[in-house]
């Protein structure tokens, strides 16, 4: 059981690490109204308050952190961490999140969401996105999307 929260803890500060270096590495900023839309392969990470879905496609990996709703129909593993945080793997359906100041990180072959509300998305691989006024590709070199609310 110790072993099993040292892990947690230690998993816990690098996720947390990893969010922060995201942002610093990122090299473009887009500033959307909204909404956005992406798809791809890589990393994202929201951090944002409002609403997110999440159709996930049985591959990759879903951190959820503060969120005050989470709601998932499909099939996959999902573990609740002690901090409230909560992750999936290899999930396959639709995982609907909504919250103020959450994280969101996600993982894969094959990311694809909606978000809604105000925050920032940074967007690390090869895909597609899409927000009021803007669309293109995302790099691997990372882009950063500011959403305001309309």
């Amino acid at each position: 059981m110790k072993r099993n929260w040292k892990l947690l803890t230690v998993f816990s500060v690098v996720f947390m690490l990893s969010l922060a270096l995201t942002g610093i590495a990122s090299a473009d900023v887009i500033r959307g109204k909204g909404w956005l839309y992406a798809e791809g392969s890589g990393a994202a990470t929201l951090r944002m308050s409002g609403d997110v879905e999440i159709i996930s496609h049985g591959s990759g990996v879903v951190y959820i952190y503060g969120a005050d709703t989470i709601e998932a129909e499909g099939n996959g593993r999902r573990k609740n961490l002690r901090n409230g945080g909560v992750i999936f793997r290899g999930y396959e359906g639709k995982i609907t999140i909504s919250g103020e100041r959450m994280a969101v990180r996600m993982i894969g072959k094959q990311i694809e969401f909606t978000a809604m509300g105000k925050g920032t998305a940074i967007l690390r691989g090869r895909g597609h996105y899409e927000t009021e006024g803007h669309s293109g590709n995302w790099e691997p070199d990372g882009l950063t999307l500011e959403v305001a609310e309309e």
